[in-house]
């Protein structure tokens, strides 16, 4: 089975200056695959290149070089349109309509047999939590409710290929919540995902694989599970530290903290072996010595710095 998302060497460049001469590469050399099925998270700091690489799935750039597919197809070949369902970081929506009439009218352009199904509008209206707002414009909403109608529209043809660009924007925890949830199932039914948030705590909770990319390039791809076990630091969990110990432990670089009834020691994992053997030297009992997981954040910030911003 073809991929869901393939990218061979693609670079995309933007001139600019006078007579268009000066050369801006916004993707470099960029080869990434996602699976049927997958829930793919794609992250960058600013300018990373991320909206280029979506706008460029879309159809709405094309590369200066290599290849590209979506659902095995050319981007915006119309067969591979109807399995996608898209939901930019920034849209709008016509204001003078209701939820309800909106939704007819995007189901009227994906499928003019289907223009009068009310079912399939309530349900989507009711699956985001907008069914009490069906009747009212789009106008008067608030941003989280524009968020969850923008959801709606991007699953009202039941694509088999979703790309989110921060579809939790403007939610509460409560909306990100169910969005989560939302994903979950949808992932459970077999769609592809191709998720980019800037709540990375989100993103680990719902994604199989993750692709990180800076300054047009990918800085490293894989599956979820691996990212949250790059962990640098030990942990040891002791009875006591002797003061002594405790000076010797900090001034390596290692952190004590004193804990109900132990105290917690990390250290980063190049000294685990040296410390275990200085806390048992101490006289000190471990209970416990583990690598400390990662989080997302952590492998995000050590792969593009902290200096960087967020991940649009």
């Amino acid at each position: 089975m073809s991929p869901a998302i393939e990218l061979q060497q693609v670079s995309v460049v933007y001139r600019s200056g006078l007579f268009r001469r000066q050369r801006n590469t916004a993707l470099d050399d960029v080869s990434v695959q996602v699976q049927a099925g997958e829930v793919c998270a794609f992250l960058g700091p600013n300018g990373a290149g991320k909206t280029t690489a979506i706008n460029t799935l879309m159809g709405f750039l094309f590369p200066a070089a290599g290849v590209v597919r979506v659902m095995g197809y050319r981007p915006g070949d119309v067969r591979a349109k109807r399995d996608i369902g898209f939901l930019p970081e920034n849209f709008a929506f016509h204001r003078y309509l209701t939820a309800e009439k909106l939704l007819k009218l995007h189901l009227t352009l994906a499928d003019p047999k289907r223009r009068h199904d009310r079912a399939i509008i309530a349900e989507l209206l009711s699956k985001v939590k907008l069914d009490a707002s069906a009747k009212m414009r789009i106008g008067k909403f608030s941003r989280g409710m524009m968020q969850r109608i923008g959801l709606a529209q991007t699953l009202l043809h039941d694509p088999q290929l979703l790309i989110l660009d921060e579809p939790t924007s403007g939610l509460d925890p409560a909306g990100r919540r169910e969005v989560r949830e939302l994903i979950l199932s949808l992932k459970a039914r077999g769609k592809t995902i191709f998720l980019s948030s800037h709540i990375l705590s989100e993103i680990e909770q719902v994604c199989d694989q993750v692709i990180i990319i800076d300054h047009g390039r990918v800085k490293v791809r894989g599956p979820m599970s691996e990212m949250l076990n790059r962990g640098t630091r030990a942990e040891f969990v002791v009875d006591r530290v002797p003061e002594a110990t405790q000076a010797e432990i900090r001034a390596m670089g290692g952190s004590v903290t004193q804990l109900a009834g132990s105290v917690k020691v990390m250290v980063e994992k190049p000294l685990m072996q040296e410390i275990a053997e200085k806390l048992w030297g101490a006289g000190c009992e471990i209970s416990s010595m583990t690598l400390a997981k990662s989080s997302l954040e952590d492998v995000f910030l050590e792969l593009v710095g902290e200096d960087k911003g967020g991940t649009a």
